[in-house]
């Protein structure tokens, strides 16, 4: 009976960690659980955007004009943002990324992701993990570069 309690408050003691605050964790912890989460959300949803290089982690407070009440009670929450940046000598992308997830700093799950050709997913209506459950179909959102700004998009005639 001793092992049994010792094992069910072992297992709770577990849960707790992994729905714990992530301001309370120490930094270098928190940036590993961070870029972990982020990686794992670019490849399940637009894997091509992924960049293995040291992404910039900062700090912001969720803003939205939508009224839609599944984002309307996000507003004023606190996230993480992981951005993994590329090498625009390679590829141009519309944005100055090439993804960038943030990540509620009150439970560590995904808010969202965007991706560097505009598109993304976002957590508000169906959260991460019933987006990525067994039976869930993932739309992984397809590589495109932007377009050439140099090309000449007139008709000659």
């Amino acid at each position: 009976m001793k092992y049994l309690v010792f094992i069910l408050m072992s297992i709770f003691s577990c849960f707790g960690v992994l729905a714990q605050d992530l301001e309370k964790m120490d930094e270098v912890q928190r940036d590993k659980y961070l870029i972990s989460l982020s990686t794992q959300v670019i490849k399940k949803f637009g894997p091509d955007y992924y960049r293995n290089v040291a992404p910039i982690i900062t700090e912001g407070t969720f803003e939205s004009t939508d009224k839609r009440s599944e984002v309307k009670n996000n507003i004023g929450r606190k996230y993480y943002e992981v951005t993994y940046f590329y090498d625009k000598s390679k590829e141009i992308l519309d944005f100055d990324f090439s993804a960038k997830v943030r990540i509620w700093k009150d439970n560590g799950e995904p808010c969202d992701v965007v991706f560097g050709n505009g598109y993304g997913k976002n957590f508000f209506f169906l959260s991460y993990k019933e987006q990525t459950d067994a039976q869930a179909i993932i739309d992984v959102v397809p590589y495109q570069q932007a377009s050439n700004s140099n090309e000449d998009i007139w008709i000659k005639e």
